[in-house]
C-alpha cells in the first residue's frame, strides 16, 4: 500500500523543547488529514543536546508515532556514537508502533561542520512499514556517490533532507528529485530546512515525486500532504514547451526532460507546443505531448489543431487532450477559412477550449489580428477561445479586448502582454476571464511571474488567485464547473448565424 505522505515545512526554532512540541503537534495534524508517513527536515528539533539514541527526545516522537499510528522519518539529530564517543548527525526512521527501525549517519558536511562531527561511511537501507527507506541528509542529497549507493539498495522511498539558500539550488534539487523518482520508480521526498540558521537564510521548497510525477510541491510554511485535493498552488497557467519538445521526427537539442526542465513547482500545468503545428504529422506530435503528461492528474496537454488535419484533432481529443491550440497563419489561412472552421466544428462537439496565437509571431502580420476571429466566434459560441498574448502590442491589444467585450466565451492569456493593459482588461471584462501564462522555460516563467506579482496588492488576493490559478484549474481540470459558470455569465446568448 502506498502511504499518504506529509512533509513539515516550518521556520527553524532555536528552542529544542518548543521545536519538539511543534513536531508532535504537526504529527497530530498530519494524522488528522489521513497521513501514514511524516517527514521532517534537517534540524527540525533545533540544535539538540548530543546524546545516545534513543533518548528522551526520540522517545517523545516514538510515543506520538505509536499513538497516531504514524511512521516518522526525521532530519538531522545530533547523536553520540556509543562505541566511539564521537559526535554524528543522524536521521531516524520510527515505525508506527513506535519502534526505532534504523538510523542513517550524515556523510558529507559543510566546512564549518567538519571539525565537530564524524561522517558516516555509506548510505544504508532501513526497512520500514512502507518498504525500504533511504535518508540522504544535507549535502548527501546532491552527492553522486551517495546516489550510486542508493541505487544499489532498491529503495522504495528516498528522503532528500537537503536545504537550499538560492532559487537556483532549489530548482536543481527539485528537478533532481523528480528525475530520481523516475529512475528508481519509487517515491522521492525533498524536505528542506526553512528560515535562518547559523547565519544563513534557507528557502522553503518541499516536494514529493513518484515515478517521475510530482505529487505535491510547496513553497509555503506549514504541512504539505501528497494528494491533498487543495494543496498550495505555486505556478499555474498555459505553458508553451516548444523550447523542449522538438518538431516531429527531430532529435531534441537539449536532453533534459521537459517536465523537469520547466521546474517542479507547478501544481498544475497545461502544455502546448507551437512546433507541432509545423509538423507534417500533427497526430504524432500531439501524442508526444500526451505522453509527456501521462496519467498525472496535475498535467494537461493540448492537441495541435492544424487546418486540414481534422481527423488527427478528433483522435487526440478522444485520447485525452484537454483542448487544442491553433495558429492558422502558419498555413497562411485566416480563421474564416473552411479548413479552420472544420476545427471549430470538432471542438464544438467536444466542448473543449481552443488556444489561438495572436500578435506578432512567425506568421505574416496580416494573419495575427485578433479581430480576424470574430466570425469564427459567432459561428461557434460554445467553444471557449483563449487569445494567447492578448495581441502582444498595440493596436492588437485593443483588438483583443474589443473581441473579449463582444464575445463572452473569449478569455485573455497574459504572457507577453504589458501589465498596464492587463489591468485595463481586468477592469473591462473581469478577472474571471483572464489566464496567467507562464511561458516555456524557467527564465520566461520568472519574468512573467514577476510582472504579475504587483497585481495582487492592486486587485486583491481572490482576484489574483483566480487569474494565476483558479480560472485555468476550472477550465482545464473541472470542465463541468467552467461550462456552468460561462453559461451563467451569458455564454449561450450568442446565436449561430443562419
Amino acid at each position: 500500500m502506498a502511504p499518504r505522505i506529509a512533509v513539515l515545512q516550518s521556520p527553524y526554532l532555536g528552542d529544542v523543547l518548543q521545536s519538539l512540541e511543534r513536531a508532535v503537534q504537526q504529527m497530530r495534524q498530519a494524522a488528522s488529514h489521513g497521513a501514514d508517513l511524516m517527514v521532517f527536515p534537517e534540524w527540525f528539533l533545533g540544535v539538540n543536546p548530543v546524546d545516545i539514541l534513543p533518548n528522551r527526545l526520540t522517545a517523545r516522537l516514538s510515543h506520538a508515532a505509536r499513538e497516531l499510528s504514524l511512521t516518522v522519518i526525521t532530519g538531522t539529530l545530533r547523536a553520540l556514537d556509543p562505541a566511539t564517543g564521537k559526535k554524528q548527525q543522524k536521521g531516524l526512521v520510527i515505525n508506527r508502533d513506535g519502534s526505532l527501525a534504523g538510523d542513517q549517519c550524515k556523510c558529507r558536511f559543510l566546512p564549518r561542520e567538519q571539525p565537530w562531527f564524524e561522517p558516516g561511511v555509506q548510505v544504508i537501507s532501513i526497512s520500514s512499514d512502507f518498504g525500504t527507506v533511504v535518508i540522504l541528509l544535507g549535502l548527501d542529497g546532491s552527492d553522486p556517490l551517495r546516489w550510486q549507493e542508493t541505487l544499489a539498495l532498491d529503495a522504495d522511498i528516498v528522503v532528500m533532507a537537503h536545504s537550499f539558500t538560492t532559487m537556483e539550488d532549489r530548482q536543481l534539487i527539485q528537478e533532481m528529485a523528480v528525475s530520481r523518482s523516475r529512475e528508481i520508480q519509487g517515491t522521492v521526498i525533498v524536505a528542506p530546512l526553512m528560515g535562518r540558521f547559523l547565519g544563513e537564510s534557507y528557502l522553503p521548497g518541499a516536494l514529493i515525486a513518484e515515478g517521475g510525477r510530482i505529487l505535491s510541491a510547496s513553497d509555503r510554511e506549514g504541512l504539505m500532504i501528497a494528494g491533498d485535493p487543495e494543496p498550495p498552488l505555486i505556478q499555474l497557467g498555459a505553458t508553451d514547451i516548444a523550447a523542449y519538445v522538438p518538431p516531429s521526427g527531430q532529435t531534441p537539442t537539449d536532453p533534459a526532460d521537459p517536465l523537469a526542465a520547466l521546474g517542479s513547482e507547478a501544481e498544475r500545468r497545461v502544455f502546448l507546443d507551437w512546433n507541432a503545428l509545423l509538423a507534417t504529422d500533427p497526430l504524432a506530435a500531439g501524442r508526444a505531448l500526451l505522453e509527456k503528461t501521462g496519467e498525472n492528474p496535475r498535467l494537461a496537454a493540448l492537441a495541435p489543431a492544424r487546418p486540414g488535419h481534422g481527423p488527427s484533432l478528433e483522435r487526440l481529443l478522444a485520447q485525452g487532450a484537454s483542448g487544442a491550440f491553433a495558429y492558422p497563419g502558419l498555413d497562411r489561412l485566416h480563421p474564416w477559412d473552411p479548413l479552420v472552421r472544420e476545427l471549430g466544428t470538432i471542438l464544438e462537439h467536444s466542448g473543449r477550449p481552443l488556444f489561438v496565437h495572436t500578435g506578432p509571431g512567425r506568421a505574416p502580420l496580416r494573419f495575427d489580428h485578433p479581430l480576424d476571429w470574430d466570425e469564427f466566434l459567432q459561428e461557434f459560441p460554445s467553444v471557449p477561445l483563449i487569445l494567447v498574448h492578448m495581441g502582444g502590442r498595440s493596436p492588437l491589444l485593443e483588438e483583443a479586448l474589443l473581441l473579449a467585450e463582444r464575445h463572452r466565451h473569449v478569455l485573455l492569456e497574459t504572457s507577453g502582454a504589458p501589465l498596464a493593459f492587463i489591468q485595463t482588461a481586468i477592469q473591462e471584462i473581469g478577472w474571471d476571464r483572464m489566464l496567467f501564462g507562464s511561458g516555456g522555460i524557467p527564465d520566461q516563467f520568472r519574468r512573467e511571474w514577476e510582472k504579475m506579482e504587483p497585481l495582487e496588492s492592486r486587485i486583491g488576493s481572490d482576484a489574483f488567485q483566480a487569474i494565476v490559478n483558479k480560472n485555468a484549474r476550472t477550465l482545464f481540470f473541472d470542465r463541468a464547473t467552467f461550462q456552468s459558470r460561462m453559461i451563467g455569465n451569458g455564454l449561450s446568448i450568442i446565436s449561430r448565424p443562419s
